[in-house]
């Protein structure tokens, strides 16, 4: 009987504490900002995806782990290249960059909106699409590098369990060349 009743207690301290725990399942949309080389507000374009699972192991802190998915200009499309006959622009070529990335967000309450600084650190696959084979030294390279992100967010709670997310995120990602983005997202967190 003793046992028995070390196994009902043992359980509600379990069911207890796994009902404290906090887990979040979210996707946003937005436009990332190539600003490998300078910052022009007017170049949020093209798309990105992404989709995170983040637990609350305190009260005020996430881990998050996120994949998500860039479409961008490859880094020198639309640039001048001088060649033994000249010079010429490049045309438009683009690629996708898809990163898994793991990192922990620090949230403040403001009331009737939560905001939250954050930082991590993941892998970035660099696919560039196929192009013409006369341009083909231009093209980035097809590659898997490390790359650290950092940003802010916002959560606003439309209903109990889901709320609105407005996120910009930094990707300094360690590519040939190097480079950077800045991702202006919105999207729905669910949490349970």
């Amino acid at each position: 009987m003793g046992k028995r009743i070390l196994l009902v207690l043992a359980c509600a301290a379990l069911a207890a504490s796994a009902r404290a725990q906090s887990f979040g399942l979210g996707i946003s949309v937005g436009l990332p900002n190539d600003v490998s080389n300078d910052v022009e507000l007017e170049n949020f374009d093209h798309s990105e995806v992404t989709g995170w699972l983040d637990y609350r192991i305190e009260s005020s802190t996430l881990l998050r782990l996120m994949y998500g998915n860039m479409r961008t200009r490859q880094a020198l499309s639309q640039t001048v290249v001088q060649t033994p006959t000249g010079g010429f622009t490049l045309p438009e070529f683009k690629e996708r960059i898809e990163y898994g990335t793991v990192g922990v967000s620090y949230l403040f309450w403001e009331g009737f909106y939560t905001s939250g600084i954050f930082a991590g650190i993941g892998a970035y696959g660099i696919r560039p699409d196929a192009v013409d084979p006369d341009i083909a030294a231009y093209a980035d390279r097809h590659e898997t590098v490390f790359g650290w992100h950092g940003g802010l967010d916002g959560e606003f709670r439309l209903l109990e369990r889901l709320s609105l997310v407005l996120r910009f995120t930094y990707h300094n990602i360690s590519a040939h060349p190097h480079r950077q983005f800045i991702n202006a997202d919105a999207g729905f967190v669910a949490r349970f």
